[in-house]
């Protein structure tokens, strides 16, 4: 077996991630900073990464990093930051080279190494595509949508720059999962448009993306897995928005339903199926599903003459005024639900429609 020898005049690579995390690696070997309470160097270097083909102004600078709270100097701090940074990089493992260069008011990054970074990657990726057409803007989406991994830079998420970078790179992405979704649909490569909608439906949970997830595992007939996929997205609207599905993700219930098959059974299966565990009090059941339950009931009662009862519970303060702490809303419904279904009888059904009710 020949053993791979390192060869000195190889030029390594700074290696730097942003999406879903901020992490860098200089000739393979990961670079940590030291804890520290001031990390404004660390926002330095991620900014002059991101501005990497022309800099940033000094003034841009001083505005992003200090605001309002530049004090009597900001040009002293700035510098103060800067020689922090160049002794962090070689502190954490890094040559000892100028990094940061102030050139007719633009500071700019400067290394002997070229530097890979995942976010500038990503947009040169979209700005390529918006440049080309056919196969090789499909290429640079595919390209860019397999670098975006989730939101940029969590542990700063707070600082406003961060917030405006981040919508404008989630906006970027969205556009290149929808045209990406339609060239799939269209080449029927409806695994990979799987995996598309998937990753995207887990980055942006609340963005509707599980539809067409949903539509494709209809294409590939995994209703059963759709039906799944359903379920899930129809609980966590009710349980962290606190409202029921939209009318698109019933209509594709509806879908569902009409397509499921079993396989031919005996009836011990078929009764061993709609067997229920041994559980006492009411009966909770997602807001779709109680409104199938509902009607039933309803042609039941007109058959038998018995009369059925809809109650709302609303959770409120006292005196009526809402809670708007989430936290204390979502422990009370909890609460609520248990109070429900410990005092309701066996053929009680309740639901959740939203937040508070």
């Amino acid at each position: 077996m020949e053993e791979q020898i390192y060869s000195p005049g190889m030029q390594e690579i700074l290696s730097v991630n942003m999406f879903s995390g901020f992490s860098m690696t200089y000739a393979g070997k990961k670079i940590a900073f030291s804890r520290s309470s001031n990390m404004k160097f660390i926002q330095l270097l991620l900014l002059l990464f991101l501005h990497a083909d022309q800099g940033i102004s000094k003034k841009e600078l001083i505005d992003t990093l200090y605001g309002w709270n530049a004090g009597v100097n900001p040009n002293k701090n700035l510098n103060n930051v800067i020689y922090r940074l160049k002794k962090q990089l070689v502190l954490a493992g890094m040559p000892e080279e100028e990094y940061v260069v102030l050139e007719s008011g633009m500071c700019r990054w400067s290394s002997s190494f070229p530097v890979e970074t995942d976010a500038v990657r990503f947009t040169e990726c979209i700005s390529m595509a918006k440049e080309s057409a056919g196969a090789g803007r499909i290429g640079f989406l595919r390209t860019a949508e397999r670098l975006y991994t989730g939101e940029l830079l969590p542990e700063f998420s707070t600082e406003l720059w961060v917030i405006e970078r981040n919508l404008q790179l989630k906006g970027m992405y969205q556009q290149a999962v929808v045209e990406l979704g339609e060239y799939l649909r269209q080449a029927g490569e409806y695994q990979e448009e799987l995996r598309l909608y998937r990753k995207a439906g887990k980055l942006y949970p609340f963005d509707k993306w599980q539809i067409q997830e949903i539509d494709c595992l209809m294409l590939l007939k995994e209703y059963k897995e759709a039906y799944d996929v359903y379920r899930n997205t129809a609980k966590l609207y009710c349980e962290e928005l606190g409202v029921p599905p939209g009318p698109e993700m019933v209509s594709r219930l509806r879908r569902i339903e009409s397509q499921i098959k079993n396989p031919v059974g005996n009836f011990e299966d078929l009764k061993e199926n709609f067997r229920e565990q041994k559980n006492t009090g009411a009966y909770y059941c997602l807001y779709p599903s109680f409104l199938d339950s509902c009607q039933l009931l309803a042609r039941v009662a007109e058959r038998s003459g018995r009369s059925i009862f809809l109650m709302l519970l609303n959770l409120t303060e006292r005196l009526g005024k809402e809670i708007t702490d989430s936290e204390k809303l979502e422990t009370q419904m909890e609460i609520l639900k248990e109070v429900i279904r410990s005092s309701f009888r066996r053929g009680d059904l309740f639901t959740t429609y939203s937040k508070s009710q």
